[in-house]
């Protein structure tokens, strides 16, 4: 009975706000000859969360504004061919094994120099490897399953088996991500993995966020919080150098709630002048279990969505590198500086500097990342 006066809720306030989902008709078909698939959650307040089996991806989130307008806050596409050839490859994906980048794919394990695959746009002469390599999590096919949890929260859990030497990585490593629809507007996410022989992992989510609900603006004006006095400085490749910073006195430091593009223009090494930031923060450490990480805010609309993880590091990338190339949902054109990435993860490169903390996973242990994200408005 519940289930049901659940649905009709969501169908008056589909129906009342003009809520265009991702449906069936458009997201279907095959990749690599394997069926890509469609899964919607819905809470008992209307909120709406969607993802599909192609790279584990997160594709749409449908949240209330102040008046109680619905709005798609996720950048992404109505089918999955879309998502294939996009020129920004990592929409809403799960990325890995290693999200971010490794220095020209190296890293040394146990005594033995690992080569990964190298496909980052950035590395000379040799590329870096980015996101997990060329065929990395964002282009696998993934087994999925919906369910409730005790709570009766709608979930949607998503498998996939990396094999050993895949991209280059040692170890047959087995991936499991939980994205749970709370009934208190929380998107939670659980990655979990487990190895039969030492390895390294670092995943995460790479949703593209715009509190607006209309990717056409830009974020810029948007105030984001990162919980953070310390960032890993990059080289020019965004490469850590191994030091670690303040951000105090910097114009990078988001440690109060500023406007995105309050100081984009500024002559500072981490800041791609007038574009934007890819910036690698080192999240202050607290007591609980989840720690608050970061805070974006769209002040028209009055969305919000608060970020808690477990993680010691958070990535901040504005989307400089968007040309208007990619067409998504209802037509919008992505161009820099649309969205922002709100990326919890461990620190990026971390194999090759000592003291950073480590991302190496050996049989006897379990990777668990959470994150949630919490929208009010």
């Amino acid at each position: 009975m519940k289930k049901f006066l659940v649905f009709i809720l969501v169908t008056l306030l589909i129906s009342c706000n003009k809520v265009s989902l991702v449906t069936e008709e458009t997201f279907h078909g095959t990749i690599d000859g394997k069926m890509v698939e469609l899964f919607t959650l819905k809470n008992s307040n209307g909120v709406i969360a969607q993802f599909t089996n192609y790279g584990g991806r997160w594709i749409s989130m449908w949240v209330p504004d102040k008046n109680g307008k619905m709005g798609d806050v996720i950048l992404g596409f109505d089918n999955p061919i879309s998502f294939q050839k996009a020129h920004e490859p990592y929409h809403g994906a799960i990325t890995g094994r290693v999200c971010g980048r490794i220095n020209k794919g190296v890293f040394s394990l146990n005594g033995d120099s690992i080569r990964l695959a190298n496909n980052d746009l950035f590395g000379k002469p040799v590329k870096n490897h980015l996101h997990g390599g060329i065929n990395g999590f964002h282009k696998q096919i993934w087994s999925g399953k919906t369910g409730r949890d005790k709570d009766e929260n709608e979930y949607v859990e998503f498998f996939y088996t990396s094999k050993n030497r895949e991209e280059g990585y040692p170890g047959n490593l087995k991936v499991t991500v939980r994205y749970t629809l709370k009934n208190n507007n929380t998107l939670r996410i659980d990655y979990s993995a487990q190895t039969d022989a030492p390895t390294i992992v670092n995943l995460t989510n790479h949703a593209f966020f715009n509190m607006s609900g209309n990717p056409a603006e830009s974020v810029s004006g948007q105030l984001l919080q990162i919980n953070a006095d310390n960032y890993l400085e990059c080289d020019k490749e965004l490469i850590p150098t191994g030091n670690i910073k303040s951000v105090k006195g910097t114009p990078i430091d988001f440690t109060s709630p500023i406007e995105i593009g309050k100081n984009i223009g500024v002559d500072f090494p981490e800041i791609n002048k007038n574009k934007g930031y890819a910036i690698a923060y080192v999240l202050n450490k607290g007591k609980d279990e989840l720690n608050f990480a970061a805070r974006l805010t769209d002040k028209n609309s009055g969305r919000s969505v608060a970020v808690y993880t477990n993680q010691p590091s958070f990535q901040m990338y504005n989307a400089w590198l968007m040309d208007g190339t990619d067409v998504g949902k209802q037509g919008i054109k992505y161009n820099s500086g649309c969205s922002v990435v709100l990326e919890s993860q461990g620190f990026p490169d971390a194999p090759n500097h000592s003291n950073f903390p480590t991302i190496k996973l050996n049989p006897s242990e379990l990777y668990h990342h959470i994150v949630e994200y919490r929208f009010s408005n």
